[in-house]
C-alpha cells in the first residue's frame, strides 16, 4: 500500500483571513501613567495576536487569539485596542488557531465572516480606535 497518495476521505485544512497585531511593548500604567508595564497581564510584549472579532458599537476592544505569557498555550481573550500595534492582514493556516476560531463562531459562519475584506477593514479601523482611546485618556 502506497502511503504517499492522499486519502479520498481527508478534507483539506481550513484557513481564514484574519487581522493580526502585536501586543504593545511598553505602556503607561497607574495614576497619570507614572509606571511602565511591558505587554499585558496575559501576553508578552510583541506577541502575535490574531484578531478574529470586534465590538463595533463600543470601539475599544477586540477578540484575539494568542499564546499566553506563562503557560504558552493558545487562548482567546478580549483585549483593548490600545494594547495592540502593527496591524496587518494574514491568512491563518494553523489548525489549532482555526479550531478556536470555529468554536468562537459556533453557527459555522466563520468562512463567511473572516474574509480578506473584513481583515482589511479591521486594519483600517483599529488604528483610528486606538488613536481615539489615547486622545480620550489625555483629556
Amino acid at each position: 500500500m502506497n502511503t504517499d497518495e492522499p486519502k479520498a476521505f481527508e478534507t483539506p485544512p481550513q484557513s481564514y483571513w484574519t487581522a493580526v497585531g502585536n501586543i504593545i511593548r511598553k505602556r503607561p500604567y497607574g495614576p497619570s501613567g507614572a509606571e511602565i508595564r511591558y505587554g499585558t497581564k496575559h501576553f508578552t510584549p510583541g506577541a502575535k495576536a490574531y484578531i478574529i472579532d470586534w465590538f463595533p458599537g463600543t470601539c475599544d476592544a477586540v477578540t484575539v487569539i494568542g499564546h499566553h505569557r506563562k503557560s504558552h498555550q493558545l487562548m482567546k481573550l478580549v483585549v483593548r485596542v490600545e494594547h495592540l500595534e502593527n496591524f496587518r492582514t494574514k491568512v491563518c493556516y494553523s489548525p489549532a488557531i482555526n479550531r478556536i476560531i470555529e468554536e468562537h463562531f459556533e453557527s459555522g459562519d466563520a468562512p463567511y465572516r473572516l474574509t480578506k475584506e473584513f481583515a482589511e477593514q479591521l486594519c483600517e479601523v483599529l488604528p483610528r480606535w486606538k488613536a481615539e482611546q489615547q486622545r480620550a485618556k489625555t483629556i
